[in-house]
Formats: structure tokens, sequence, C-alpha cells
């Protein structure tokens, strides 16, 4: 997984998902904000590198076909 950091925000590919974070930290704990499928999503963590493993998993283990075409792109 590659993520690209524009205009302090976030950007990955999950298979055919783009999703765009938000990261912000305080004192060793970070934020991550997203939105998907029209919710706004946060996430609170310690290690951003588990996080994001977490997340490819849960995303490339998704049936992206079932999924509508206005969905895979968020942020």
């Amino acid at each position: 997984m590659r993520v690209l950091i524009r205009n302090k925000k976030w950007e990955t590919y999950f298979k055919n998902i783009k999703l765009v974070f938000e990261v912000t930290g305080h004192h060793e704990i970070f934020y991550i904000k997203f939105s998907y499928n029209g919710k706004q999503i946060t996430i609170k963590s310690n290690n951003l590198d588990k996080t994001f493993r977490y997340l490819e998993a849960i995303f490339n283990s998704m049936e992206v076909d079932k999924i509508p075409l206005e969905s895979r792109v968020a942020g």
C-alpha cells in the first residue's frame, strides 16, 4: 500500500477504492478521519502502520463489484 500526502491530506488506494484521509495527532495518539458511503468515519489509533494495514485488509476483502461506483471514491 502506498500513501500520498497532498495538501495535508493522505490519499491511498485499496483495490479500486480511493480514500482521502485527514490525519491529526496529539501525544502519540492519531485521529484518522475519512468519508465513506456518505458517512464521516473517525478512527483513533496509536499505531498508524497497523491501522492502515487493517484498513487495507478490510477494503481488499470487500467485493468491489457490489459497491456503487459513486462510493468507490471517498474523501
